[in-house]
């Protein structure tokens, strides 16, 4: 009841409205956040606070009272229960506290998204705030990092947490004149693996960055081979890279013209057409700079399993950097 009593405390100081919280009366039964009662004459009107519903009153009926209410109301809101709620949901999917009011409790998945915009935070989360659902949740982290769990039902129209990130990238790309960086934890089953896939995504935002900062979306069963391989010793990976490479792989890891043309291939799954538009070069161009990389590694990453070997051995590289 602490947050119900500063509520009504700052009411009286700053409005100079005077609120007390009833005991015995319930939500309105039509669904209305203010209403009025002739049988005791007051006016009242409903908070979310704590995970429960407080029901406030002023003293007096009629359509100044139930102005002043509303107004009384929308000041909760603003100047206490979203920002307490926001804490909540912040600690929550740190691990740090319990089930915030408002969560789904129930069978429910969510896409969980860590996004990072060095400067334009406040503008990223206005528009993910603007693009979400009621069950949604948008919270600015700690580390200038801003968390999205969207919650997946009928009608969400995507086929993965992936696929998502890259439209919500391109959206982002119109919106918010700066590169903003997503880390996908993945789908979380229920509440209870919000904490941890938020985790995920965090985890993949700021490996990804580290390791692979020309990209922009990190996903975390990626990254998760990231530290897989950053366990091994750096003389097994360098042997594992020497094995699989040709002695010129070096002069190809180095070359950021044809690291670009093998990012955008394999980013396109493997598909040159799709891969030359995204570059704005000819296919043509696309094909000899693949040919070139084949030459001097010997693997040719049209191939699906010399794609993946490559992708493993550009990593490898990147950690012993």
């Amino acid at each position: 009841m602490k947050l119900a009593e500063q509520i009504i405390t700052q009411l009286s100081k700053v409005c100079g409205i005077d609120v007390g919280i009833s005991e015995s009366a319930d939500c309105a039964s039509d669904g209305q956040d203010v209403w009025q009662s002739s049988d005791d004459g007051k006016t009242y009107f409903s908070v979310a606070v704590s995970g429960k519903y407080i029901v406030f009153y002023i003293d007096g009926c009629g359509d100044d009272k139930r102005a002043i209410a509303a107004l009384a109301r929308e000041y909760a809101l603003t100047a206490f229960v979203k920002k307490n709620g926001e804490t909540s949901v912040r600690e929550f999917l740190d691990g740090s506290g319990d089930v915030p009011f408002g969560v789904h409790v129930g069978k429910a998945d969510y896409y969980v998204f860590a996004l990072h915009c060095s400067t334009r935070q406040k503008t990223l989360r206005d528009y993910l705030s603007a693009i979400a659902g009621g069950d949604d949740f948008v919270v600015d982290m700690t580390g200038g990092v801003t968390a999205f769990c969207k919650i997946v039902d009928g009608s969400c129209d995507y086929r993965s947490a992936g696929e998502f990130a890259e439209v919500l990238r391109e959206n982002l790309a119109e919106e918010i004149e700066e590169c903003v960086k997503i880390g996908v934890g993945g789908v979380a089953h229920g509440m209870s693996e919000l904490p941890q896939y938020y985790g995920y995504a965090k985890s993949a935002l700021m490996n990804g960055a580290e390791y692979d900062p020309n990209n922009d979306i990190y996903s975390y069963k990626e990254y998760a081979l990231i530290k897989a391989l950053s366990e091994l010793s750096p003389v097994t990976m360098d042997k594992y890279v020497k094995t699989v490479l040709d002695k010129n792989y070096r002069a190809v890891l180095t070359d950021d013209e044809l690291m670009s043309a093998a990012d955008a291939f394999l980013k396109q799954s493997l598909n040159i057409s799709e891969a030359s538009r995204s570059m704005y070069v000819h296919r043509n161009t696309l094909i000899y700079r693949l040919d070139k990389i084949e030459k001097m590694t010997g693997l040719n990453i049209r191939n699906f399993n010399d794609a993946m070997t490559f992708r493993a051995a550009c990593l490898i590289y990147k950690i012993l950097k």
